[in-house]
């Protein structure tokens, strides 16, 4: 929820921008593919920031979990400036849609076991629609990054 939180707020400031003239991008598509880029960008550096968090929604069956909270982020960071960069939006597009469904069984894990992250990401209710907005979020990811090659 917040990374559509994050995709809107990057794409709405982008198309006011194109609107004014700062922003020489006009299209909304474009926008917010690069609106998409900056949120997985901040999501990756995240990781290296607040690893602690990450690692609480690791499930216990996943080896390694602190290097895997970092290769997630470095993922995230290559995935974002891949789908910013018009020529690699579409490899992009699809490395990010792989590392999101790689990423879905900790969704699945952190709404089962009501993992305790602070605040409203405590909430059950949220977790939950957290793990159903994946699909919408993996779709979008897919719609920005197609297109001619």
């Amino acid at each position: 929820m917040t990374v559509f939180f994050l995709i809107f707020i990057f794409t709405g400031i982008l198309f006011l921008a194109s609107k004014t003239g700062i922003n020489p991008i006009k299209d909304f598509k474009n926008n917010a593919r690069i609106g998409t880029g900056l949120t997985f960008i901040l999501a990756g550096v995240s990781h290296f920031l607040i690893p602690d968090t990450f690692m609480k929604l690791m499930p216990p069956l996943i080896p390694f979990p602190l290097m895997m909270v970092y290769i997630s982020g470095v993922f995230e960071i290559l995935g974002g400036i891949g789908l910013i960069v018009t020529k690699t939006k579409r490899a992009a597009s699809y490395g990010l849609i792989l590392l999101l469904l790689a990423v879905y069984p900790a969704n699945i894990y952190t709404a089962l076991e009501n993992i305790q992250l602070g605040g409203f990401m405590s909430n059950s209710l949220y977790q939950w629609f957290r793990v159903a907005l994946q699909i919408p979020l993996i779709v979008w990811v897919w719609w920005t990054g197609k297109g001619e090659k």
